[in-house]
């Protein structure tokens, strides 16, 4: 394994550890939500390490670096920075160009709200959490940075039942229901418990 594969592993666990699904650019569907898209592809035919993606729609990049690398160097901030301006179109995102840039190199994490100007990079030493970027964004949408459901542990079926009322709350149930939709998922799941007892 490489250096930057290496660095791209604990990456990996890190945005899994903050609530995210990692996954390649060609297993990623827009209807994915709170996902960080590896390689995702910029204009250009350049590559951007990961795309942080919100409810279908791009709201960050990160750029990996193997663990020698000090992320902290200008080089790296111009490189996050050009990426965050080269989305293609055939991506939505939440703002063009991409709000939120990070840089790591798996060791050190930092972060800079791109929205801000002379705002100079924190060291977080973490990813922020959906919610995090949902409330940073200011995202008015009560589905959005939830995390993908995990299918282990539930059979097919259940795990299909679960996501596809997941989707037909996300495709315009009016808010008056919101109440009603969370309490019919927490009867489905508890019945589809018992059933699995």
């Amino acid at each position: 394994m490489t250096p930057e594969e290496k660095a791209r592993v604990k990456i990996d666990r890190l945005f899994a550890e903050a609530g995210w699904t990692v996954v390649n650019r060609d297993e990623y569907e827009p209807t994915m939500n709170a996902v960080a898209v590896r390689e995702a592809l910029l204009k250009g035919n350049l590559e951007a390490d990961y795309f942080l993606m919100i409810n279908g729609k791009a709201c960050g990049v990160l750029e990996a670096k193997r663990e020698e690398i000090d992320v902290a160097s200008n080089m790296v901030s111009e490189q996050v920075a050009t990426y965050a301006k080269m989305v293609p179109d055939y991506y939505q995102a939440w703002q063009n160009p991409l709000p939120l840039l990070y840089k790591s190199n798996a060791k050190v994490v930092d972060f800079q709200d791109y929205r801000k100007s002379n705002v100079e990079w924190k060291e977080i030493n973490r990813i922020h959490t959906p919610k995090e970027i949902v409330d940073m964004l200011g995202i008015d949408d009560p589905f959005a940075g939830l995390p993908v459901l995990n299918s282990k542990g539930l059979r097919t079926c259940q795990f299909e039942a679960i996501t596809e009322l997941e989707k037909s709350f996300r495709t315009g149930q009016s808010r008056a229901h919101f109440s009603c939709h969370i309490f019919f998922i927490i009867i489905v799941v508890i019945i589809l418990n018992i059933f699995t007892l």
